[in-house]
């Protein structure tokens, strides 16, 4: 008889792959995991359902449904978003045999979520921002929902074909992508004017500056305490490959399971947070009612908004050098100076002089954000949005703020 052909394996003299990462998953846990995806499905759909019973707003059913499709698909790009991100913080504890590979990505996606429930939103607001001011202001509008839905299937679609591939990716970089591209798309389809103006630069600038050095400074911090350690704890034991299935020692496989879990903290906090912003304009088009106002403010704050808001405004006033401006008037103006980023005018002073005497005044009318009227939500939240980024935009830059508002800069911006 013939012997038996040596397989590829053997020819190239290579060993067979240490960590088995084909093995079947328990019946359990699979049931456990689509449980789990539904339970969630169902909290989200009752919230939502409540939330919009609670302040009068009964959803139709075709708007129920298309918000369904919203939330699907953005809780879709999320998903994908793990394939890649949870394999960067698992990688080790899997190579090493600290931790085995389905326990690992379930300790891991528990860390995540952890560290996106105690996460402050930041990170979602800078999302944000990037956004065009039409989009934010007009969320509700058909275009609203066309830049949302594009921007986040072109996330989706290069995240699945970049995992399919085996490639590494950062769903931030796709993400912040396809922002600035449904924000050149806008402003280029909609005026034919120069389209960078439909992206807020200022914004992308520092999101961008982030993306970029954070690889140089990852590579930089990895060399210099890999060199460190390799003097304090010289044992080349520490830097051998694993051998077999034996785990490292328990020291080592401690730190190992330790950064695997600060990882995926981390991750959650501040990239968990990317769709979460997403997800808030969705709800808020969809919703404007139950969403698009912090109705869960105390009413016993509501005086000293209003205090704060009015010192403001007496500030505005004295910045404006006596123009005036109706309410009309006062909005365009504020859209343009978020557009061109040229805020520091009378022009602009007076349309916050305006916008905040608007404010003041609904809420001296309805009380609290709580007693604002479904009919004047949009209205109110614009107002507010209006005014809070231009005065960020007026704060960018600190010593030129304190120029402006010799009471402080920040006061003046935290009345919003």
């Amino acid at each position: 008889m013939t012997a038996a052909a040596p397989s590829v394996i053997d020819r190239v003299g290579e060993a067979p792959p240490r960590v088995a990462m084909d093995h079947k998953v328990h019946p359990a846990a699979t049931i456990g995991f689509l449980v789990a995806l539904l339970a969630g499905l169902v909290y989200a759909g009752v919230s939502v359902f409540l939330d919009t019973q609670r302040v009068g707003e009964p959803l139709a059913i075709g708007a129920f449904l298309f918000l369904g499709l919203a939330l699907l698909i953005a809780l879709g790009f999320e998903f994908v978003n793990g394939f890649h991100d949870t394999a960067n913080a698992v990688a080790t504890v899997i190579y090493t045999h600290s931790l085995k590979p389905v326990f690992a990505v379930v300790w891991s996606g528990v860390w995540n979520f952890i560290g996106v429930i105690v996460s402050t939103g930041a990170v979602a607001y800078s999302i944000i921002t990037l956004l065009p001011v039409d989009l934010i202001l007009n969320v509700g509008s058909a275009g609203g929902y066309a830049m949302i839905f594009a921007l986040l299937i072109a996330a989706v679609v290069w995240n699945l074909g970049t995992w399919f591939m085996g490639l590494p990716n950062s769903s931030s970089h796709a993400l912040i992508g396809s922002v600035l591209g449904v924000g050149v798309a806008n402003q280029w389809l909609g005026s034919g004017a120069a389209a960078t103006a439909g992206v807020e630069w200022s914004q992308a600038e520092s999101v961008l500056l982030a993306l970029l050095i954070s690889p140089v400074i990852g590579f930089v911090a990895a060399m210099l305490l890999l060199w460190a350690m390799k003097r304090v704890l010289p044992d080349p034991k520490l830097y051998e490959e694993p051998k077999g299935e034996q785990p490292p020692p328990l020291h080592i496989r401690a730190l190992l399971i330790f950064t695997c879990t600060a990882v995926s903290f981390a991750h959650g906090s501040n990239d968990g947070q990317k769709g979460m912003g997403l997800i808030m304009l969705i709800l808020i088009g969809v919703a404007p009612t139950a969403y698009a106002l912090n109705r869960t403010m105390p009413d016993s704050s509501t005086p000293a908004f209003i205090q704060a808001a009015s010192d403001a405004q007496t500030v505005f006033r004295s910045k404006a050098a006596g123009v005036t401006m109706d309410p009309p008037e006062a909005r365009t103006t504020l859209q343009r100076a978020l557009r061109t980023h040229q805020p520091d005018t009378p022009q602009v002073y007076a349309a916050l002089d305006n916008v905040s005497g608007q404010i003041v005044g609904d809420l001296r009318s309805y009380g609290s954000l709580r007693r604002v009227p479904a009919a004047e939500t949009k209205n109110v939240r614009n107002e507010m949005y209006l005014a809070y980024d231009t005065l960020r935009l007026l704060n960018e830059d600190k010593e030129a703020a304190v120029a402006r508002f010799p009471s402080g800069g920040d006061k003046v911006l935290t009345a919003y």
